[in-house]
């Protein structure tokens, strides 16, 4: 079902959670900019990748969803 509407997502489907989610943070990682949720004590889950080389969003290691660990220095 496809549904387009301008009302927003928490008034169509009460249950809707995304508010519990964490804030997106945006680092660096093997020389690869992402946006990453807090999953953790030191790990990231992936949620996007910012880069413009295509080879990274060939990488399986980049894929979203992915939990990495990170240096605390980041």
């Amino acid at each position: 079902m496809i549904l387009h509407t301008i009302v927003p997502i928490q008034y169509i489907f009460s249950d809707y959670t995304a508010q519990t989610r964490s804030t997106p943070r945006l680092i660096e990682w093997n020389n690869v900019k992402l946006e990453v949720l807090p999953a953790g004590e030191g790990k990231y889950q992936i949620n996007r990748i910012l880069s413009t080389n295509p080879f990274d969003y060939l990488n399986p290691r980049l894929q979203p969803g992915i939990i990495i660990q990170v240096d605390p220095k980041i």
